[in-house]
């Protein structure tokens, strides 16, 4: 009577090693673009967050709000009803956490107690988000709001 064998033999495991293997080496360029994707979209989301908070702290307090970039760090200011020091509203940011880089066509973009840009930007205003490969914008009309989608790059 013979037994039957259990477990693999050397060969089988070698052959299911290189399958995983290969498998493997497919995958990992989609997984490095898709986590670009999402850094990319993550970095445009907080900065279209802070465009919109900026401009409803300005309506809501009835003062001139400023979003404000330098490099790649932004944040948001409130200019306080008495004069003095601005107040942070948002505190900076620095958008290489996400590996962007960020350009805009202001350094500043200030919203007055309307929520319209002010004064009022002579063209649209764009904040370019680059990454390794890919690139997005974002754009605020002249009237203070943010585009959706859209904007020319």
């Amino acid at each position: 009577m013979r037994r039957s064998r259990q477990g693999f033999t050397l060969t089988e495991m070698l052959i299911v090693v290189v399958m995983v293997g290969a498998l493997t080496m497919f995958a990992l360029p989609k997984f490095s673009k898709l986590a670009e994707s999402n850094k990319l979209g993550a970095a445009r989301e907080e900065i279209s967050s802070m465009l919109a908070t900026a401009r409803a702290a300005a309506v809501q307090k009835g003062r001139t709000a400023t979003v404000r970039l330098s490099g790649n760090k932004m944040w948001v200011t409130v200019i306080p009803a008495h004069g003095g020091a601005a107040t942070t509203v948002v505190p900076m940011k620095n958008f290489s956490i996400y590996n962007v880089s960020i350009a805009g066509t202001d350094s500043a973009i200030t919203f007055d107690m309307r929520g319209f840009a002010n004064p009022r930007l002579s063209s649209m205003g764009v904040f370019r988000i680059v990454g390794a490969s890919k690139r997005d914008s974002i754009c605020i009309t002249t009237a203070g709001q943010i585009m959706p989608r859209g904007c020319q790059l």
